[in-house]
């Protein structure tokens, strides 16, 4: 089993970042984790690595006051750097007799303005390996991928288990707007070297983005063994915890309790 974690963390420097991070690095021991959004340089980045428990890691600097991309990975996890710039970090996974296969954490143009450059972006990534493909991280405002299949390359959006969005603004106003911007996407050919699949939601109040675990698993996902919830006590001193646990309850109305409790975790 390959577990992938995604997140943007809107800043290295907060209390909150590292111990948040560890927490979910020590819950679901993800073989790689992509970080965007780490307002820090890249030397600063190195320093965090043995936190979370990698061997390995690779950053990119930030741009003026944003940006900034660091990937963390286990020596398990046996890839390679490729290239990378201020919106990606490419490498190449060679997992054995199962062949190698193409991964890029990307981070989209935050002005809406640069939609077009966005997908042109992908194009060129895409264009440059003939490998199995997957790209996971922040598309920012790209938020419908499969309306773009005709000008760009074709890719599979995989679908997100649990609550249906990543990003948040202004919870618990009437101003509150919530959308998925951060997701996986897939050719073909990755898809047919890893069919069963599962993207799941992790639901935690550390930054105005939810992070996605991408598990590529080995079996049929009805034998994948589920993990007990645990509250994680440094939620608390995040001022959003309140506002997300409401905006989660109220999104499903129509379930009982248990249900309710389903989602939110």
């Amino acid at each position: 089993m390959i577990l992938l974690l995604v997140r943007n963390c809107r800043g290295l420097g907060s209390l909150s970042a590292v111990p948040n991070l560890k927490f979910l690095v020590r819950y679901y021991k993800p073989d790689a984790l992509f970080l965007s959004e780490t307002l820090v340089f890249s030397n600063k980045v190195e320093e965090f690595h043995h936190i979370p428990g990698f061997e390995n890691c690779f950053a990119v600097d930030r741009q003026g006051r944003g940006g900034g991309l660091a990937l963390f990975w286990r020596n398990t996890f046996n890839c390679k750097l490729l290239n990378y710039s201020q919106n990606h970090i490419n490498v190449e996974v060679d997992e054995g007799s199962r062949g190698k296969w193409q991964l890029t954490g990307y981070y989209g143009f935050p002005d809406g303005r640069r939609r077009r450059d966005s997908w042109n972006f992908i194009r060129q990534l895409a264009n440059s390996t003939s490998l199995p493909w997957c790209i996971f991280g922040d598309f920012n405002d790209i938020l419908h991928a499969h309306e773009k299949k005709g000008r760009t390359v074709r890719l599979i959006d995989i679908n997100l288990d649990g609550y249906p969005y990543t990003w948040f603004k202004s919870l618990g106003t009437d101003r509150a707007v919530e959308e998925r911007l951060d997701r996986v996407l897939a050719n073909e050919a990755w898809f047919n070297l890893f069919p069963n699949v599962s993207l799941d939601n992790l639901v935690a109040p550390t930054s105005d983005h939810y992070p996605i675990l991408l598990t590529r698993v080995p079996t049929v996902r009805s034998n994948k063994t589920r993990k007990n919830f645990r509250f994680e006590n440094a939620w608390r001193i995040e001022p959003s915890l309140g506002d997300v646990v409401k905006s989660s309850w109220q999104q499903h109305n129509e379930g009982n309790v248990i249900f309710k409790l389903e989602v939110l975790h």
